[in-house]
């Protein structure tokens, strides 16, 4: 039978205040970034009573990653996320094996892949995959000391331009990305997002990488699916994430975590992210991805049997049907499906995240 969860309150510093207040039901005064909904240890979500108070256990001591293999969350940025790529899941299984050594640097968190795919709840801004070469060198130009890295980009080596990137990345040259985002005629918004960047990260070595990468600006129901292996940043919104259960973040830059730079660049895929032009209600199923998404505003939708489902109430009211008993949701609630539970209906009167995976268990 499904069971009802709340989500795991993540407060880094790149939080908006209070951001999820509405689904977490606390307010802090402070940075809140991510509720999880989902088994991974890093955050397991609370099991709900049906009045709706903790049951003290979690989702994960029902499950494990095999029953639950997606990792749902809201996401509410208010400054840049560090620019990072997370691994597939040959590159994961080998990272994990190699950092048991003793005495060996420790980049992955789990053995496990990570693929996502964002859906804007606001604007939503973001930096995801390789911009024009081109145009990041025109930006390239008006930044001084950046003459090996735009060497790098016309010989195609993505990975040389990157280290020469960190190694540009002086405090003056941060203060020029502006700048030279205007004088190489990108947009407004484009500007004010490297200008947010320069802002927020004036003397952090992956201010430069940024420049590599493509702008993307999300309207309410608009999506970006990013497989393992492509360098992104998300810069400012409010998001449904849908991911495999992995909390795998090799970083470059934009981040007081650690930076491992060998394994981040290792890690780099051949791919570009996926822009899905939808609005809310449609059906988001991008090429290959683990997972189905639709973020219903209102009407009936049926769940079948035979694998994962999540249900999240994101505004209004929502109301899961099954054989055994009728689940109502309030914002910030979510019921939980095995492949094993039977079919299901969701009554949807506002706006409720449907997920569903499509891909076998680990």
């Amino acid at each position: 039978m499904a069971l009802v969860v709340r989500g795991a309150i993540k407060d880094y510093d790149w939080g908006i205040i209070d951001g999820l207040a509405t689904w977490s039901g606390e307010i802090t005064g402070g940075p809140q970034a991510e509720l999880w909904f989902g088994v991974h240890p890093g955050g397991p979500s609370p099991l709900l009573d049906p009045g709706g108070a903790e049951t003290g256990e979690h989702l994960g001591d029902r499950f494990d990653i095999e029953a639950i293999p997606l990792l749902v969350k809201l996401l509410a940025a208010a400054k840049p996320l560090s620019v990072q790529i997370h691994p597939d899941a040959d590159t994961a299984r080998a990272g994990w094996a190699a950092q048991q050594a003793p005495g060996a640097p420790r980049p992955y968190n789990d053995p496990f892949e990570k693929t996502e795919m964002l859906v804007a709840l606001s604007d939503f801004q973001a930096l995801a995959g390789w911009r024009d070469t081109d145009q990041a060198i025109a930006i390239l130009s008006g930044v001084d000391g950046c003459q090996a890295m735009i060497d790098a980009l016309r010989a195609g080596d993505l990975a040389q331009a990157i280290r020469h990137g960190l190694q540009a990345s002086t405090s003056p040259a941060i203060a020029q990305i502006p700048g030279a985002c205007a004088a190489a005629g990108l947009s407004d918004d484009q500007c004010q997002a490297y200008a947010l960047i320069t802002r927020e990260y004036p003397n952090d070595a992956g201010a430069l990488i940024t420049v590599l990468l493509q702008y993307v600006h999300l309207l309410p129901g608009q999506a970006i699916y990013v497989p393992a292996g492509i360098p992104h940043s998300y810069i400012c919104g409010t998001g449904l994430e849908v991911m495999t259960s992995s909390d795998n973040v090799l970083r470059l830059g934009l981040t007081g975590k650690s930076v491992f730079v060998d394994q981040a660049i290792a890690a780099l895929g051949p791919h570009q992210p996926q822009i899905i032009d939808a609005q809310l209600g449609d059906i988001l199923w991008p090429v290959n991805a683990p997972f189905v998404v639709r973020v219903l505003p209102q009407g009936l939708e049926k769940l079948p049997a035979g694998a994962y489902r999540i249900v999240l109430s994101i505004q209004g009211s929502a109301t899961v049907r099954t054989d055994f008993a009728d689940i109502g949701l309030k914002p910030g609630t979510a019921a939980v499906m095995s492949a094993q539970d039977a079919d299901a209906w969701v009554d949807a009167d506002g706006l409720v995240a449907v997920v569903q995976a499509t891909s076998p268990a680990r």
